[in-house]
């Protein structure tokens, strides 16, 4: 009982000041819209992402097989995964159109200017 007289003022007096404490926003960055990006973007993962998905689930596939053929070597199987077609993004987004980020391939990096600026 003592130590409940002690403990709630304490926690009441920690839960005040941490209320008393003002948020601090971090400035806020204005971005030019890209509907174009956007829409190619969106048109083109109706192809692209159940390609990629195919090829990904072939290097899935392949890869579980040579790992199961080397009696369990993961390395091996690590080794399939991480081939260029196997490996990477599986959708596209507006800013790889747009140039501000790569389209990864595994260790291939591709940066397209699709859209114009």
């Amino acid at each position: 009982m003592k130590a409940a007289r002690i403990v709630l003022p304490v926690v009441a007096g920690a839960m005040l000041y941490v209320g008393a404490v003002q948020a601090q926003l971090a400035p806020e960055q204005t971005r030019e819209p890209h509907p174009g990006a956007a829409a190619l973007a969106a048109a083109g993962n109706i192809l692209f992402f159940p390609i990629r998905t195919a090829v990904m689930a072939i290097g899935a596939e392949l890869g579980g097989m040579v790992g199961w053929l080397t009696a369990g070597n993961e390395t091996a199987a690590r080794d399939i995964w991480g081939l260029p077609p196997f490996d990477g993004q599986s959708h596209l987004q507006p800013q790889m159109l747009d140039g501000e980020q790569p389209l990864d391939f595994g260790a291939l990096e591709f940066h397209m200017h699709v859209t114009p600026p």
